[in-house]
């Protein structure tokens, strides 16, 4: 693994800034799904890794330094990879898994009407009509939906919370997607993607009629933790490029490394990054309750990846703010992780439930 992400984070260090500034990875997206890092989370019996949460951490905050839209790209496809193994039967991991490995996946939950509130936000219909069901509606902020083969859909088959169900369904007819303009994580396949009279088998349902929450719950609380990851790649990188910046620009007879008022803006910063550190690999070893360490992570990086990436910015100066520089673009992507894979407000409400419980 550790030469996989060595070798992919040169190649994408090297087109970071147009990937951002086309919104696009381009024949990037070729060259990932053949550098075997899509298998990270596959189990060896289908020629992955087999690897957890730990290590999608590492990929996550790896990639993330070089882009944090390539690793958000992968730690989604990790996402859409977990919700089949933990959710999947044999039959459907023995097809789907192997198409995993070699192409990008997506788990497509968010509508319009919101993206937090799972239960109440789905409207796309999935009806039943033998043993088909029949997909229509959109999805909308799906990460990878330009580019992904694969997609865990989660449609309306009833009423409330409890009507909701889970698919499998291959990209094919029916299936368009219109790219996204998001300000940050630029390049990761962001789209709005439709469904129109798409065909289901119902061998392709995870878990049964009905089961639609648990599998995007259960799916999302872990991997909160990789994607909490990428946060600390984004802070990590950020700092690093403030320290060269401070110890190189000129200011008051010296260079800002020697002022006290900088050594101590990105002392505090340090502290936050190894705080952070250990915290997402010390959960992603041992999860004991997913929702809520999950929910702890991913508060924790937004704060640390927001107070890095400003910090850097106030280094740069006036430099810090040119549209597509490193610290500019990670001042972007940094703000993603306060809404994406579960608002931050959201995210309190279930430390919220733990601390009251």
């Amino acid at each position: 693994m550790e030469e996989i992400l060595e070798s992919l984070k040169k190649i994408v260090s090297e087109r970071a800034r147009d990937i951002d500034r086309n919104n696009d990875m381009g024949d990037l997206v070729d060259e990932i799904k053949k550098s075997g890092i899509l298998g990270l989370m596959v189990p060896e019996e289908f020629g992955g890794m087999g690897k957890g949460y730990y290590e999608a951490c590492i990929a996550g905050e790896e990639l993330a330094k070089v882009s944090a839209a390539v690793s958000h790209s992968v730690v989604v496809h990790g996402i859409a990879v977990d919700a089949l193994r933990l959710f999947g039967n044999d039959e459907q991991k023995k097809e789907f898994m192997p198409k995993m490995l070699k192409s990008f996946a997506t788990i497509a939950i968010t509508e319009g009407k919101g993206g937090s509130d799972v239960g109440g936000a789905v409207s796309l219909r999935a009806e039943k009509n033998g043993d088909i069901y029949i997909l229509n509606g959109a999805k909308t902020l799906i990460t990878n939906g330009m580019f992904a083969d694969t997609f865990i859909v989660i449609g309306r088959t009833g009423e409330g919370p409890k009507g909701l169900t889970a698919f499998l369904v291959d990209r094919g007819d029916g299936i368009s997607a219109t790219k996204i303009d998001l300000s940050g994580m630029r390049g990761s396949g962001l789209a709005s993607v439709r469904f129109e009279n798409v065909e289901v088998h119902e061998s392709n349902v995870l878990v049964g009629e009905g089961k639609g929450m648990r599998v995007a719950l259960g799916t999302l609380a872990p991997n909160r933790i990789p994607f909490a990851a990428m946060g600390l790649g984004i802070a990590e990188r950020c700092l690093e490029l403030a320290v060269e910046r401070a110890k190189t620009r000129k200011a008051f007879g010296g260079t800002l490394s020697d002022l006290q008022a900088v050594q101590f803006m990105l002392a505090d910063v340090a502290v936050e990054i190894e705080a952070l550190r250990r915290t997402i690999y010390s959960i992603a070893q041992s999860i004991q309750d997913s929702n809520y360490e999950g929910a702890v992570t991913k508060i924790l990086a937004a704060r640390v990846a927001k107070r890095a990436a400003d910090v850097a910015v106030e280094i740069f100066g006036g430099h810090g703010l040119n549209m597509g520089s490193d610290v500019e673009r990670a001042y972007r992507d940094a703000k993603v992780l306060d809404i994406a894979e579960g608002a931050t407000e959201v995210m309190k409400l279930l430390i919220a439930r733990k601390i009251f419980s």
